[in-house]
């Protein structure tokens, strides 16, 4: 899957650069698991080998997004495995052709995943059995990689196939008739799939949540572009504050600590001597270097030394999508090495509230 931090998440590993996290819930798979398998008498270790492989085969998924993502230019910030799947944090998503591309990319790793090892299981003469045996890990497998494939091909965000279908839609009617339609099928389709866990035969829970997870998925994809439709040929200069407060490097912790007190601000730019950025004291940092140095400590060894910085004419919907990554929702606008002004998450949703009023 794909979306445009991730609190509670473990780094595992940096795979081509791009740092592989596993949320904590991931382990409710594991133990759902392992519980399903002692039930029907089969192997401890099994759980395991099968959580490695359905781990691997997830994240060659999200890798797969992120490489040819990477061939159009565009980076991945993470990729965070969840119960339900993974996702591939990209900087931007574009649309049409690339998208859809993009998209398809995951599901086709998985197909071909199941495919090399249902070719493999024959080749080794390994009876075809989900239960019994330790050998029943790679049937296993091949099946969690076509049910991958299927899953994301559903036709609903956050879904791949929701952004396949709407990539390919945007070819014939445009990126805005495309979204509306691929949303507002999924969140039929996740009503469908609502009835069917609650009124079917056999009341399925988890389908329930998965029809939740479609229907709000769709919901924020819908409510995401609607707000990059709004902020899209506006720059950073247009929603930037001009007016704030700035801390020096060699200033007091317990001076940062008065500016934060007396002002509704809540991240400081930190400007040198010479007029220059030197960083940016937001709360978490203040708070640790509190912890660290005490009242007396200076800003200087508490403040981010490389915020995220943009010009002033830099594309305010990507400023946008810089934000909604960030744990401290904020840019500072620079213009060489001159502070011009300060992009927060709170003043661009306000912004984005009078906009279609104004």
């Amino acid at each position: 899957m794909l979306t445009p931090g991730s609190g509670g998440s473990i780094r595992l590993f940096d795979l081509f650069g791009i740092p592989v996290r596993v949320h904590f819930t991931f382990l409710f798979l594991v133990v759902w698991f392992g519980v399903y398998t002692a039930s029907r008498g089969e192997p401890a270790t099994m759980p395991f080998l099968v959580f490695g492989l359905l781990l691997l085969s997830v994240v060659l998924h999200e890798l797969g997004h992120a490489l040819v993502a990477r061939r159009f230019g565009i980076a991945t910030r993470e990729i965070v495995l969840y119960p339900i799947g993974g996702i591939a944090r990209l900087d931007s998503m574009p649309s049409g052709q690339a998208e859809l591309l993009i998209a398809a990319a995951g599901p086709l790793v998985n197909l071909v995943l199941g495919l090399l090892l249902v070719l493999g299981i024959a080749a080794a003469g390994v009876p075809w059995s989900l239960s019994g045996e330790l050998s029943a890990t790679l049937p296993w497998t091949a099946t969690a990689n076509f049910a991958l494939f299927v899953f994301n091909l559903l036709p609903a965000f956050p879904m791949d196939g929701g952004r396949i279908l709407r990539a390919f839609l945007s070819l014939i009617v445009g990126e805005e008739k495309a979204t509306v339609f691929a949303t507002r099928l999924g969140q039929g389709l996740a009503v469908v799939m609502a009835l069917v866990a609650v009124f079917g035969p056999a009341r399925n829970l988890v389908l329930l949540l998965i029809a939740l997870f479609v229907f709000f998925g769709a919901s924020q994809e819908s409510a995401f572009f609607r707000t990059r439709s709004l902020v899209r040929g506006r720059s950073a200069g247009e929603a930037m504050m001009t007016s704030f407060e700035t801390v020096a490097p060699q200033d007091s912790l317990e001076w940062a600590v008065r500016l934060f007190l007396a002002t509704h601000q809540r991240d400081f730019p930190v400007i040198d001597a010479w007029g220059r950025v030197a960083g940016l004291l937001d709360r978490a940092s203040l708070l640790r270097g509190l912890a660290a140095f005490g009242r007396d400590g200076a800003v200087l060894e508490a403040m981010d030394r490389q915020p995220p910085q943009v010009r002033p004419d830099t594309p305010l919907e990507e400023v946008f999508r810089t934000l909604t990554g960030l744990p401290q929702r904020v840019v500072l606008v620079v213009d060489g090495d001159r502070l011009r002004g300060l992009v927060t998450f709170e003043k661009l949703m306000q912004l984005i509230e009078v906009l279609p009023r104004i």
